[in-house]
């Protein structure tokens, strides 16, 4: 290590690996530019990142590579420069990129699971003879945490409709295509085409909400079996190592065989 730190190259190279750095974090965290409207520019700003990742996590590992390489580095010091070249690149290149698509799926979900409360909430509001608007007001004016994706999702799409005055829930579709959540987007696509023919969509909400609700249960059940048995998985192998190792102590007499092969 002392040879690393006082060859006449390490300077060079550690500026090298930050400028890399500083690069590849400002790559993959640029923000998409809107070339194309719709999950085609959702998918080109993905490729993007994940190219400029990839460009700036080989840059990182084979800066690290090269610092080994050229500095005779021994020992733990190469170890310590080959794993941090391993880490930069699956953390530049695949993980960091990859953060905005799991932010996406994960609000996807989240809203999936709030759409059956949206339903209800509408046809309250709508059995109340309620305007769109006041309805999409008395959401947004909630303060539940738990509703926090959908309630920002709403106040969106009244600041949509404001801006290009559009239909309160012409607006609410809107807002809701780019969410890639398809339940969502079919009520939201449902209440706005009701309200364009004026005509009850009761019904069509009542039906969408009973077929979203058997989904979600049929899913909390399957993912409740997953977790049962990963939890029994954990109970037997903890089980088997246990006796094992019980096993083990009594044939070595208490660990006294051990100590004799010592």
């Amino acid at each position: 290590m002392e040879d690393l730190l006082i060859s006449p190259g390490t300077p060079y190279f550690l500026g090298s690996l930050a400028a890399s750095l500083l690069a590849g974090l400002g790559l993959a965290l640029m923000p998409p530019r809107p070339i194309t409207v719709g999950m085609g520019a959702s998918r080109l700003g993905s490729a993007a990142r994940l190219a400029a990742g990839q460009v700036a996590g080989i840059a990182i590992a084979g800066l690290l590579i090269a610092v080994v390489v050229a500095g005779d580095v021994r020992g733990s010091a190469r170890s310590l420069l080959l794993a941090m070249a391993i880490g930069g690149y699956i953390g530049l290149g695949l993980a960091l990129p990859r953060q905005p698509e799991v932010r996406r799926q994960r609000e996807a979900a989240a809203l999936r699971r709030l759409t059956p409360g949206m339903i209800a909430f509408v046809r309250v509001g709508m059995g109340s003879f309620e305007s769109p608007t006041a309805i999409l007001g008395r959401y947004v004016a909630q303060g539940h945490p738990r509703i926090a994706p959908m309630r920002a999702l709403v106040a969106e799409a009244m600041q949509i409709g404001q801006d290009k005055r559009l239909r309160p829930f012409a607006a609410l579709a809107l807002a809701a295509r780019p969410r890639g959540c398809r339940e969502l987007t079919d009520v939201a696509e449902a209440l706005a085409q009701s309200e364009a023919e004026g005509s009850p969509v009761e019904t069509v909400l009542a039906a969408q909400q009973a077929t979203l609700e058997l989904i979600l249960q049929s899913e909390f059940k399957r993912e409740m079996r997953r977790r049962t048995m990963c939890l029994l998985l954990m109970v037997a192998v903890s089980l088997v190592v246990g006796i094992l190792i019980n096993l083990l102590w009594i044939m070595t007499k208490g660990g006294a065989a051990l100590t004799q092969i010592r």
